[in-house]
Parts: C-alpha cells; structure tokens; sequence
C-alpha cells in the first residue's frame, strides 16, 4: 500500500494531466503552472501534518494526555465550535482581516476549561519564528481574556530538524523560558506549567527526564529499527550510545541524509572522546558505516532521541544511564555480564555515605557511571554545586574502573555529559591497575558483579579492593547478594571483616530491585574502614518494602501511592532508629548474621497489608476445595465410615516435642502466645515408598493451599490448624481445613488450649506469618523460635469481617464437595 502522501501527490497530477489533455495543449503552460501549484500545497499540507504529529509526541513525552477532552487536555484548531467559552477567546482575532482564528494547539485545564498553552507549529525550521509570534499573538488574546498562559512556537520536521521556543508573559512583554541563561529548547511539563504559570518572575526551568513508560516505548522504536537493520543484541546498546554522544557533542548538529548520518555520528564521538583524553575508547562506540539499511534509517533514532532531550542533556540529569539501562533490557539484561544498579538505589547509597564534593570517590566496578553520577547529584542537591564544581568533580574526585570497554565508554559518555570528559575513568582490571589508589578515598561506593561460574571474581574480593582504597575511617557502600549475609560458608568471612572494619548497616533492598533484569535479593552493607567492630556499638539493620517504583509490564515505574522507604532508611541508619517492622538496632560480634530479619522487631501489619493477605489466602483455600473436590469427598466418606481416622497432633507427637512448644512460649499479644509450634510429620519427609492414596498430605508448596498430593497414609492431623512451610516455598503459611498428613518441612500451629480463636483468626494469624516472609531465605531458615515473636492482635471487628467472608466461600466449596459426595453415595 502506498503512502498516503505519495497517492494525494499522484491524484493531484492525474488531474492537472486530465485537464492539460482536454484543451489538447491549449494552455497547456497555465496548467502546468496550477499543477506544481497544488503539488506544492499538498507538500505544504503533508509537511505541517508530520510536524503536527511531532508536537503531539512531544506533548506526550513530557507526560501530557493529548486525547481528546475530558480524557486528555489538549483542543486542536478544528474543535473550538465545541467550546464556546474558549471560541470567544479567539473571536475577531485573524491576523489578516475581521474573521476568527484559532490557535493550532490549545493546552487546557479540564474542570474550569481554562487555557494553559498555546501551541503553533510550522513544517519549515525557517520558520520558527513565525510560529512563536502567532503563538504569541494568540497567548495575548488569552491575555486579554484574564488567561495567563504560556506560549510555544515549534517548526520542522523529524528528518531535518526540530525546534521549540517556550514563552512566559512578564511585566515587560514576552519572555523565553530559560535554564542555566540559554532558552529551553522543549515543551515544559504539566507540573512545570503549573510552576510557570503560578509564578509572576520564574523563567529559569530544568529538564525533566521522561518517564520509565516514555522511555520503554522509544527504546522498543529504537530496538525495531535496530533490529531491523541486524544489528546483534550485543552491540546495540554501542549504538545507541554513540547516537547520544554524537547529539551532544554537534548540539543537535548531526546530518541526517543517509550518505553523511553514520559517519557524523562517529566522527563527532571521536571528537567528544579525544577532547576527554580517552580516544581509544571511540572505537567501542563506532557505528559500522557500511550498514545502508541503518544509514536509511538512523534519522528516525535521531529524531527521537531529540525528543528525548539528549542534545540538552547536562551535568544534573543522567539520560544516558537511564535510557541505556532502559534500552539494555532487550539484551536480556546480561549479554555483557553485568545488571545495572537502579539510579534510586545509587543516590541512596551516596546518601548513607554523607558524600561531599570534596570527597575522593571511587567505583572498583563502575559500570554506566551511575554510582559517581549520583554523587554529582548529591553535591548538586545538597551543596548548590555549580557547574564549574561539576567539570572539577569529575576530572579530580571521581575514579572509577570498568574492565569491559563498551561499558567503560558508555561511562566515559556519561562523564562526558557531565563536563569535558576528562575523568578518571579506566577501561582496567581494577585488580591488576598500576595506579591503584590505595588509602587515597574517602568513599567507595559500588555493585560488584554477581558471579555466575567459578571463574568469576567472587564479590568479596572486590569489597577488599574497595576498602583498600579507603582512608581511615572511609566509608563503603556496597550491594551484596543475601547469601552474603545469611549462609554459614561466609561465617569467616564475615568474622574476618568485623575484626578490621565496623559493619555500621546493613539494608535489605525490595525483592524486585533488580527486576525486570534479575530477581535475585540483596542488601546494602555500610562499613567503616580501619577501625575493627566493638560489640559495644549498635549495628542499624533496615527492611526496605517500597522504593518509590513498582514492576509494570516489564518496566519499574513510579508508585501510584508515592511510597518510598529511602530517605527514612537514610535517617533510621544515621540516627539508630529502632522502628517495628522497618528497622533496628543490635550488637553484633563474630560468626553472627547480618540479616535485617533477625533483629528488626516485629510490628502489627498494616491494616490495609493484612486484608489483602487475609484475601489472597481465602482464593487459595477456595481453589484447593474447587481442585480437589473430588478427593475431598472421597477422604470425608473414608473418615465418616472409619477406614480413616483424624486425630490431634498433641496425640501423634512425643513428650519431648511437646515441651519443647511449651518451651517456646511467647509474650502477650504474638503469635507464640495464641499458637504451640511443632515440626510436621517424620515420616513423611521423604515421600519415596508412599504409594498414591486418599490422604491428603501437605508440604512446601504455595499451590492449592500448600497439597503435595494424596497419598496412602494413615496419620491424619485433625483439623483446624496452620501449616507454614520451612523450604520451598519459605513462609508460606495456610489454614488447613480438612484432615491431613504434614511434611515435616512445614511447621504446625496449634491453638493453645487456653484461647479459643476462630477459623477466622487462624486465618488472620497465617497472614500475619505471610507478611513476615521476608525475613527468611535458603540461607535463613524458618524455625519455630524465629516467628514466636510476630506480633498479633486479637481484633474483633476483623474476626466479624472474616468470618463473614468465610461463610460466604464456604457455600461455594461445600457445594463443589456434595455434588461428589452425592456421586460417591449412588455409585455406592
């Protein structure tokens, strides 16, 4: 199919052909004359449509919603008949006679209707400013109106160029909107405006980094084109880099006819890098120009990293990381073995260190930069640092070693952004460096990379790396898998640590951290060097739920509800906070564990927490009833008639396993004074020899309300109790309902005689169990001693609620089992 354009072009010359044929030439000139009249308005038409829908994408990268009223703000010219009160605005006012006229674009606010911005747009470059004096022009009959609004000209197309001029109306007359004393070069965001707008002098405006959606959707353009231009997985990200490198250095100045696009690009980043004292590193950013399906192609990744604002990337902004570590999850987020550290984590991180831009800071595994990009963001934030600072900061404070050279390119891109380039970034070992510099900083920040064979550096030599390049009393920050926390086979390890460093903190990070590139669990360590750690001096131990992001469809993006635990975590590690269920404080010594779960006290659960664990745990009850009903109703028959007997578990279990619960004990208000807590049954840890039967038998599954499966097995627990298995899947705790066998890596939670509790509360105490999985891993286990102590209420008016949700599931599941009950009774 054609392009459109190309079929309005073809008509308009059918027709000027026809009508040059009828008069059988006469006139024939005249018509050719109005034929390339009407080609040329058409090219004019086709030209100012595409840069149309540039500014709508434009509009929509800086977070507006360009629907149409009232799902979106945005009233192009044609609609106005549909809004009297903003078609008065613009009555009488035609630039060239008595008529109407309407602005191209109208941003507005939707509940009062009231006009926001003006937007006018031309296809020519030449033309900008004939788009910002309409913009203008219209802004003022808003003006006139009592609107105060902001103007914006955009002219050109995403083939040559695009540019945008933003106004704000001052005491004086029409103002550009600047940063850092030039004019912005894009259109302000919704809450900018809202800034602009509110203000009677600020035109000073910083760029905003798109969102984590915005930039998904532009990395998944750019990876099609790149794909479709064969370029491998493993060097896309290079591309990408070298097209953000070379925008900046050309201030936006890249031709992008195919015959000149892929050599400019190399050739402004060999400028960029040789200008950095680093130009053997170029060439881990060139681009192969002898590829004539991405030289074709190469304007439209251009055009949108543009939009994006790489050309006005500046030393406060990290672009380049957060739209390579975007666009690096099409390579499976581990071609070149490394996961990137999220930009929230490594501000956070530079946080807990106190960093100044007087501190020497160094990253044995730098990576994109990002861990010294954000101590440029710190001094940016806390110390107003100037952009001068910045160039000196980067030349003289920040040393970082990256042994893979397209990551230490990218990282010397970033630097770049930053400054001159000139940096102390090395493409080196950090390992093998002549120029180590031992006992020279004062912060190590840094993500070792997580081993995946036996070849690999283990983590631990680049923590004794970092700290030998620590003065006195330096500190480091470092991400270190769980397992480095928790597992008995670094017990020395750790024991050496603390015998010459101080473990000031340690942080567990949320579990989707890393996600969508790993899933692994992690914690942050804060140490302190050269001074050995004394069991006098309370360790602060930190469980961070929320971040401020969330997983969606792939992508981390901001939390809907605004939480995030980081700052709080800062203040709870620089003050000894001791919070339930966040943080705590503890003497730590020797072979102990650092794992957050054990010494953060227990806290009540959160209301809102605890219904929805109550409710995901009644869906499973539910699903095991409507999965198994069959069975069920065959062990109920069996136990009706005798041929299966349940009985309680105090009865199947020794003396001495019931002293041990007695032991356990539990103050008021736990889970240790409402519940005794045994081990599941010895004979059925291993299932080998059991054959296929009617017995139900639990184990450490989170399906179907933890069922292995049925089994012939005669040692049915009577019901009701709670399961909560110990492995697999660790902390999952549900209420079993039916009699039962339990697999004794599961613990059991028996009412204790004195308390009568409910179904209902055996169900809100296993979703207070739930809610603590946390504190658990393959390296911590879940014993009985470790969850005596969460802390649960006895609250009636949720027991009602429960209850009431319970009778209302039971009438389905009770249907499902009679209807096979009723089955087995007639075939009987």
């Amino acid at each position: 199919m054609p392009f459109p354009w190309i079929l309005a072009v073809l008509g308009t010359i059918l027709r000027g052909w026809g009508a040059i044929s009828a008069t059988k030439n006469q006139n024939a000139l005249s018509y050719v004359t109005v034929l390339i009249s009407e080609i040329n308005l058409v090219l004019v038409h086709l030209s100012e449509s595409r840069t149309e829908d540039t500014t709508i994408d434009l509009l929509r990268i800086q977070g507006w919603r360009t629907e149409r009223v009232p799902r979106g703000v945005l009233i192009r010219k044609n609609e106005y008949k549909n809004y009297p009160v903003l078609a008065e605005i613009f009555k009488g006012r035609s630039k060239t006679g008595p008529g109407d006229a309407y602005p191209d674009f109208l941003l507005i606010d939707v509940a009062s209707l009231r006009p926001l911005v003006v937007l006018e747009a031309k296809a020519d470059i030449a033309n900008l400013q004939q788009a910002v004096d309409e913009a203008k022009w219209y802004a003022d009959a808003c003006l006139d109106a009592g609107h105060q609004v902001i103007a914006i000209g955009i002219a050109g197309q995403e083939k040559t160029q695009i540019a945008v001029r933003t106004l704000k109306h001052l005491d004086a007359g029409w103002a550009e909107v600047c940063y850092g004393g030039l004019p912005i070069s894009w259109i302000p965001t919704p809450n900018d405006t809202t800034t602009l707008l509110a203000a009677s002098t600020v035109v000073d405006l910083a760029p905003v980094v798109p969102s984590p959606e915005v930039l998904a959707n532009k990395a998944d353009l750019i990876n099609r084109i790149l794909r479709e231009a064969a370029i491998k997985d493993e060097y896309r990200p290079a591309y990408v880099g070298a097209m953000m490198l070379a925008l900046w250095q050309s201030k936006g100045r890249i031709r992008k006819d195919a015959e000149f696009v892929l050599g400019d690009i190399n050739t402004a980043c060999q400028r960029a890098f040789t200008t950095a004292g680093k130009a053997d590193l170029a060439e881990s950013l060139h681009i192969n120009e002898a590829n004539h399906i991405l030289a074709n192609k190469a304007w439209e990744i251009l055009a949108t990293l543009e939009k994006l604002n790489v050309v006005t990337a500046l030393f406060d902004h990290d672009y380049l990381g957060q739209l390579y570590e975007t666009f690096f999850r099409y390579t499976g987020g581990n071609t070149i073995g490394q996961y990137f550290t999220p930009r929230q984590i490594t501000r956070f991180m530079a946080d807990l260190c106190q960093v100044t831009k007087k501190d020497i800071v160094i990253d044995p595994a730098c990576g994109t930069g990002g861990f010294l990009i954000s101590v440029i963001l710190r001094t940016f934030d806390s110390e107003n640092t100037k952009y001068e600072d910045v160039v000196d900061i980067v030349k003289n404070n920040l040393i970082g070693y990256e042994s893979e050279p397209l990551t230490a390119a990218l990282c010397v891109a970033n630097m770049i952004l930053r400054g001159d380039g000139k940096s102390g970034i090395r493409n080196e070992n950090v390992f093998l460096a002549e120029d180590f510099p031992a006992g020279k900083c004062n912060v190590a920040l840094m993500n070792p990379p997580f081993p995946h064979k036996s070849t690999d550096v283990p983590p631990q030599l680049f923590i004794e790396r970092a700290l030998e390049a620590l003065t006195s009393r330096g500190k480091l920050a470092v991400i270190v898998p769980t397992s480095f926390i928790v597992k008995k086979e670094f017990t020395s390890w750790r024991s050496g640590l603390l015998s010459n460093h101080t473990l000031q903190a340690v942080i567990e990070l949320p579990d989707e951290t890393f996600q969508p590139f790993a899933s692994t669990t992690t914690s942050v360590l804060l140490i302190e060097k050269g001074v050995p750690h004394s069991g006098r001096q309370a360790t602060s131990f930190v469980h961070i739920q929320y971040d401020g992001l969330t997983l969606k469809k792939g992508v981390r993006v901001p939390r809907r509800d605004g939480k995030n635990q980081l700052d709080d975590a800062v203040q709870a590690v620089l003050n000894k906070n001791v919070i339930p269920g966040f943080s705590g404080a503890a003497r730590i010594q020797g072979g102990m564990e650092w794992a957050p779960g054990a010494y953060v006290p227990s806290a009540l659960p959160d209301r809102g927490q605890l219904s929805a664990s109550i409710d995901e745990l009644l869906r499973r009850h539910v699903s095991f009833y409507t999965r198994y009903a069959q069975e069920i109703a065959t062990q109920r028959q069996m136990v009706e008639s005798g041929d299966l007997v349940a009985t309680p578990y105090r009865e199947l279990i020794s003396e001495t396993r019931l002293r041990n619960a007695e032991e356990l004990g539990g103050d008021l208000g736990t889970i240790g004074s409402y519940f005794d807590i045994y081990y599941g049954q010895k004979e059925l840890h291993s299932r080998d020899g059991i054959p296929p039967g009617e017995t139900l038998v639990i184990s450490p599954t989170e399906q179907y309300n933890g069922t292995y499966g049925w089994l012939t097995f005669d040692k049915l627990i009577q019901p009701p109790f709670i399961t909560v298995a110990q492995t697999g899947s660790i902390g999952e705790a549900f209420v079993q309902t039916e009699p039962c066998g339990v697999n004794d890596d599961c613990l059991i939670l028996i009412p204790k005689p004195e308390h009568e509790l409910t179904e209902a509360e055996l169900f809100i105490a296993a979703a207070i169990i739930r809610l603590e999985r946390w504190r658990f891993s393959y390296g911590r286990k879940l014993t009985p001693s470790r969850i005596v102590g969460f802390k649960m209420e006895r609250i009636s008016e949720l027991e009602k609620e429960v209850s009431d949700k319970l009778e209302q599931w039971r009438a389905l599941t009770e249907q499902a089992v009679n209807l096979y009950q009723k089955n087995t009774s007639t075939e009987e």
